[in-house]
């Protein structure tokens, strides 16, 4: 009897294969991916946010320097930065040990829990100040870097901070508790999709 599999789970599959077969490779596309879709989401957002306080229905036409800018970011600087600072956490406080049960138990939930905290509250400083001067130097945008990072860096934190508190630390953190290592690049990547669009939007609303 021939079974059918479904397309979700096929794509998994294929995406595992890659992460096994070429796992740099496949982190940097897939954020490379994501942060061409967050930036094409706070594109869509800026623009509709904009009509509504300016009573207009302009047609939606998307910045394609300002997209190439985020894809790059994320292929060339995001992912690889991701990939080294995730196997970092993991030598520093490893989240899988051999031990006794009990604390076995104990590290199963403060281990990731760490790992979310340094990389949500004190890592994201590095992650957007990359961002900026990334996105910036692709988009041509020289002279205005300076300006940009003395006064928009830390409203950007301030935001991505509340953007963690509100719901993608303890999500972060839930998929560090129950997924292994391998499968959570994957749960990051789908939760990025979020951080990318408001730190886009956020980078970008004062380069107009």
């Amino acid at each position: 009897k021939r079974t059918t599999t479904s397309p979700t789970t096929a794509i998994a599959t294929w995406y595992m294969n890659q992460l096994d077969t070429h796992e740099l490779r496949t982190k940097f596309i897939s954020a490379a991916i994501l942060a061409l879709v967050g930036d094409v989401c706070a594109q869509t957002v800026g623009h509709i946010m904009m009509n509504q306080s300016s009573g207009t229905n302009i047609p939606l036409k998307l910045d394609k320097r300002r997209m190439m800018a985020m894809f790059t970011d994320g292929l060339l600087c995001a992912g690889p930065l991701l990939h080294h600072v995730y196997n970092f956490y993991e030598r520093i406080i490893p989240t899988q040990h051999d031990e006794d049960v009990a604390t076995a138990s104990k590290r199963r939930f403060l281990a990731p829990l760490a790992h979310v905290l340094l990389d949500n509250f004190v890592m994201i400083v590095v992650y957007i100040s990359v961002l900026m001067v990334s996105t910036g130097l692709f988009e041509g945008r020289y002279a205005s870097l300076p300006h940009e990072l003395r006064h928009d860096l830390l409203p950007a934190v301030r935001v991505s901070y509340k953007a963690s508190v509100m719901g993608l630390a303890p999500l972060q953190w839930v998929s560090f508790c129950f997924l292994p290592l391998k499968l959570r690049v994957l749960a990051v990547n789908v939760l990025d999709v979020v951080w990318v669009t408001v730190m886009s939007f956020v980078t970008h609303r004062n380069r107009h």
